[in-house]
C-alpha cells in the first residue's frame, strides 16, 4: 500500500511544472490512448481491412518517412551533445536536477519533448507493415520495443527531463540515424538490398550493445553519492533494458545464427 501510495504521490506531484502546456505529456490519458489506438490497428483493425485487398508498395512514401526520421534523429543527436549531455559531468555520478527555464535546461526539455513526438511518429512504420501485407515484421519484439520506449519517453519528459536521464534518448537517436539510412536505402530495390545486407546484422549488434551500455550506466544509480533517481524506478528501467535485450538478442540467433542443414 505505501509503494503504491509513493507511485501516487509521484505521478500527481513531482510533475515538471514545464509541461503544463502540453497535453500529450500532462494528461495521463492520451499516451494511453494512442497506445490502445495503435494496437487496435495493427492486431485488429488493420489486418482486416487488409484481408482481401492487394499489399500497397508504398515506396515514395516509405522514403519521405525514412528520410524524415534520419533528418529528426540527426538534429536530436546534435541537439543533445549541444546541450551537454555527454559532459562527463552529466554522465559519471550526476546529480544535476535542473527544473529551470534557463538556456541549457530548456534546450534539454525541448529535444526530450520532441523525442517523444518522434516515439509515436515510429508508430508509423508499423502501419506501413500492415498496409503492406509484412505481417511477420509485425512481432512481439516490434511492439514491445515500440510501446516501452513510448512509454519511456513520455514518463522521461512528465519527471525526469535533465542530462542525467537523457544519455538514453541520445543515443537511441544515434542509432536510428544508422537504422533509418539502412531502410532508405533498401527501399530502392533487390539489388541495393543485397548490397547492403550485411548491414542488417550489424545494426542488430548495435542496438543490443546499445541496451548493454544503458544498463552499465543506469546501474550507476546504486552507487554511494549517485542516487538520481529512486532505486525501485532505476529497477524497473533495467528490467525493460534487460527484456529489450532479450528480445533482440532471440531476434538475432533465429535470424543470423541459423543451424546449417546436413546435406
Amino acid at each position: 500500500m505505501d509503494f503504491l501510495q509513493e507511485v501516487q504521490r509521484l505521478w500527481t506531484d513531482q510533475l515538471d511544472p514545464r509541461v503544463a502546456d502540453f497535453p500529450l505529456i500532462q494528461s495521463s490519458y492520451y499516451v494511453p490512448l494512442i497506445i490502445f489506438a495503435y494496437l487496435y490497428f495493427v492486431l485488429r483493425c488493420g489486418p482486416r481491412f487488409m484481408k482481401n485487398r492487394q499489399p500497397y508498395s508504398l515506396k515514395t512514401f516509405i522514403k519521405l518517412y525514412n528520410i524524415i526520421q534520419i533528418v529528426a534523429n540527426t538534429w536530436l543527436f546534435y541537439d543533445y551533445i549541444d546541450a551537454g549531455v555527454f559532459k562527463s559531468s552529466n554522465l559519471v555520478c550526476s546529480q544535476v536536477l535542473d527544473f529551470s527555464y534557463d538556456y541549457i535546461p530548456m534546450k534539454l526539455y525541448k529535444a526530450t519533448f520532441y523525442y517523444f513526438l518522434l516515439k509515436i511518429l515510429d508508430y508509423v512504420e508499423t502501419a506501413i507493415f500492415v498496409l503492406r501485407k509484412k505481417n511477420n515484421q509485425v512481432s512481439g519484439l516490434h511492439l514491445y520495443h515500440h510501446i516501452s520506449t513510448l512509454l519511456l519517453a513520455w514518463i522521461a519528459t512528465r519527471y525526469f527531463a535533465f542530462g542525467p536521464t537523457l544519455f538514453n534518448f541520445a543515443l537511441n537517436s544515434f542509432i536510428h540515424v544508422i537504422m533509418y539510412t539502412y531502410y532508405f536505402l533498401a527501399a530502392y530495390g533487390p539489388n541495393i538490398q543485397k548490397a547492403i545486407a550485411p548491414m542488417k546484422q550489424w545494426i542488430t549488434i548495435a542496438q543490443m550493445v546499445q541496451f548493454v551500455i544503458l544498463i552499465i550506466y543506469a546501474s550507476q544509480n546504486f552507487l554511494p553519492g549517485c542516487k538520481v533517481v529512486k532505486h525501485w524506478l532505476a529497477i524497473i528501467y533495467i528490467g525493460n533494458l534487460m527484456i529489450n535485450f532479450y528480445l533482440f538478442y532471440n531476434f538475432y540467433q533465429k535470424a543470423y545464427n541459423k543451424p546449417k542443414r546436413k546435406i
